[in-house]
């Protein structure tokens, strides 16, 4: 199971410069990039055709041999669709099992509730095309609970003014159904010129309507978060508890200790324990005692009213 941290760009598209970008993103300062390509199933022929309407994984190898281990390079797909037919497609496919990151791109409110609610897959993203679709707070939610993550690009924003407004339009629609929950900060450079650096993004954030923290766990926490819920996915929840088990053994082995330190501490630790041993003890014997003195009270009480009724009774 893969370990993720640092800063991540979770969508550079597939072009001739990917060389390039990926060696900016490295100087950026970027630990993990996901290699983005796309399969558009709107046409109904498309998803009925018989043979695999994916397109197959795109080699990283020479790039991954090439940069070693500066960075970490994932395939990711995103698949356009305008129904729940899509789910077909997906389940026949044997090449969508090689990507990485699944991330859903609906073109309408049906297909936006569809990929809320049931659509296996990481990312809820858009294009210039579907932007402007309406949203829904009730499937937003269902969304962040099922821990998929709602993208904005901002090399769009960068690039046209009338992507711009529409971006900044689609995130504050983010803030206002769902408080911007799970929402990631990627890129879609096809340039080197277009990619910023983690920490200008995290200032382009406040933009988006995120607040100071938001805007850093958008580009660090929430993907890392997506690349590790994406390998759940795709490998069963046993390696991800596997994962995280090893990862909190080796942030406690980490800590350097010497004998004689380890030693003073489980002596240290030993004499608290007899202490809280003797403290006990003694409290048991005090709650003994209470007790028996309330036993005492308690079998003197009938005869006090034996009395009274005598009394009456005479």
């Amino acid at each position: 199971m893969n370990r993720y941290t640092g800063f991540s760009d979770l969508c550079i598209p597939y072009s001739s410069d990917l060389k390039y970008i990926i060696r900016e993103a490295i100087d950026l300062g970027y630990r993990n990039v996901a290699i983005e390509q796309i399969c558009n199933l709107c046409r109904s022929e498309e998803t009925n055709k018989k043979q695999d309407p994916i397109p197959v994984v795109a080699n990283l190898k020479s790039l991954k041999d090439e940069f070693g281990g500066q960075i970490k390079l994932l395939n990711r797909l995103t698949v356009i669709f305008a129904d729940a037919s899509v789910s077909l497609a997906l389940n026949k496919s044997p090449n969508i099992r090689a990507y990485n990151l699944i991330a859903a791109l609906p073109t309408n409110e049906t297909s936006f509730q569809y990929a809320c609610q049931s659509m296996a897959c990481d990312i809820i993203t858009y294009n210039s095309a579907s932007i402007q679709s309406r949203m829904n707070r009730k499937f937003y939610y269902l969304a962040v609970e099922r821990n998929i993550a709602f993208e904005i690009k901002y090399a769009p924003a960068i690039v046209s003014s009338t992507d711009r407004k529409m971006t900044i339009e689609r995130s504050h629609r983010y803030h206002s159904y769902g408080k911007s929950k799970n929402v990631i900060i990627s890129s879609e450079a096809k340039d080197p010129f277009q990619l910023r650096s983690p920490y200008d993004i995290a200032n382009l954030g406040l933009i988006f309507g995120l607040s100071e923290e938001q805007s850093k766990e958008s580009i660090r926490g929430i993907a890392n978060r997506v690349l590790l819920s994406a390998d759940g996915r795709r490998y069963g929840k046993a390696g991800v508890v596997l994962a995280v088990r090893s990862k909190k053994q080796n942030a406690v082995d980490s800590d350097d200790y010497s004998d004689t330190e380890l030693e003073e501490d489980l002596s240290a630790s030993s004499d608290e324990d007899d202490g809280n041993e003797a403290n006990d003890a003694g409290m048991m014997e005090a709650e003994d005692n209470d007790a028996d003195e309330g036993d005492d009270s308690v079998s003197m009480q009938p005869p006090a009213k034996k009395g009274k009724q005598d009394k009456m009774d005479e």
